[in-house]
C-alpha cells in the first residue's frame, strides 16, 4: 500500500524537528489519570491495517532513526532491512520510533494497537508485531526502565497495586537514551492477564485488545513472565507474547504493522 505521508526529510533539520517534539508539553496528571481508568478504546478502532511496502518510505524512517537517535543504530536501523518488498524487523525500540516518525510526519497513520491488530488476524499471519509494555514491577529484568516509566506513572496517580499494566506502544516516546517517555496521546491499563499462567487459554478480548477471561478451549495462549518490564507483541496471528525482556530483538518474521484512524 502507497501512503501519501509528507517527505520530512527534504529540507529539514530532523535533529530539530525531534527535539522540538521532546519539548512540547505533557498534560496534566489528571488527564492521562482518567485515560488510564477507562474501559473503552481511546482511539477509535482502524479496519486499515499495513505494511512498510514503501521503499521510500522505509528509507526515511532509517533517515530518521539514524539522525535522532544516532548512538543507538544498533538496534534500530541495523535492525532493519527492506526484502521482497517489505520491511523486515521489529522490535520495542523500531516499534516506538516508527509511531513517533508518523506523528512527527504530521501523518493519518499510527502504530497499531492491540485492538487494531485485533481486528485482521490473518493480515499478520506468520509474523510477529510489536505493540506494547508489561509492567509487572519493579524487581526483575529490566527494572530500570520499568522504574523510570512508573516515575511518570506515580505523577499521574498510578501505585504499584495497578500492576501488573499494559503500555501501548503508540503514544510513547524515546528519548535520546531510548527511555519510554509518556505523552498526551499515551494509553496504558491494569491488565491482570498479564499474570496470568504461561501458556493460559482465551478466546475473548476486552475493549483494549486484551485478554478477557480464560478459556480452555481454545487454541489462542498468552505467554507470560516475572520481568519487571517485559516487551508485548502479538505472534503467528494467535498468540499474545508478553515474556520477552530483550526489548531490542529483531528478526525477519518482524513487522511494524500500522493502521489509518478512523475519525469516529
Amino acid at each position: 500500500m502507497k501512503l501519501n505521508i509528507p517527505t520530512i526529510f527534504k529540507g529539514i533539520d530532523t535533529r530539530k524537528a525531534y527535539e522540538k517534539a521532546l519539548k512540547e508539553k505533557e498534560p496534566a496528571p489528571s488527564t492521562l489519570e482518567k485515560k488510564a481508568k477507562t474501559a473503552s478504546p481511546i482511539i477509535p478502532l482502524s479496519d486499515d491495517l499495513s505494511f512498510v511496502t514503501d521503499i521510500n518510505l522505509y528509507k526515511e524512517f532509517v533517515e530518521y532513526v539514524d539522525s535522532a537517535f544516532s548512538s543507538h543504530k544498533n538496534v534500530l536501523s541495523d535492525k532493519l532491512k527492506f526484502e521482497n518488498g517489505v520491511m523486515k524487523g521489529s522490535n520495542t525500540y523500531i516499534a516506538t520510533a516508527f509511531d513517533e516518525f508518523l506523528r512527527i510526519s504530521d501523518s493519518k497513520y499510527r502504530l497499531a494497537t492491540p485492538l487494531d491488530l485485533e481486528s485482521d488476524l490473518n493480515f499478520t499471519k506468520d509474523t510477529y508485531n510489536d505493540s506494547g509494555l508489561a509492567l509487572r514491577s519493579l524487581i526483575g529484568d529490566n527494572k530500570e526502565q520499568a522504574q523510570y516509566i512508573f516515575n511518570q506513572l506515580k505523577q499521574r496517580g498510578i501505585k504499584e497495586s495497578a500492576f501488573p499494566i499494559w503500555l501501548n506502544l503508540r503514544g510513547l516516546r524515546l528519548d535520546k537514551n531510548l527511555n519510554f517517555n509518556l505523552t498526551d496521546e499515551s494509553f496504558f491499563e491494569k491488565a491482570e492477564c498479564l499474570n496470568w499462567a504461561s501458556g493460559t487459554k482465551f478466546s475473548k478480548i476486552n475493549d483494549f485488545g486484551l485478554p478477557k477471561e480464560k478459556d480452555e478451549n481454545s487454541s489462542r495462549q498468552i505467554w507470560t513472565s516475572n520481568d519487571a518490564l517485559s516487551r508485548a507483541y502479538l505472534s503467528g496471528g494467535s498468540v499474545l507474547s508478553s515474556d520477552d525482556s530483550v526489548l531490542a530483538l529483531s528478526d525477519d518474521f518482524g513487522r511494524v504493522v500500522f493502521a489509518k484512524l478512523r475519525s469516529s
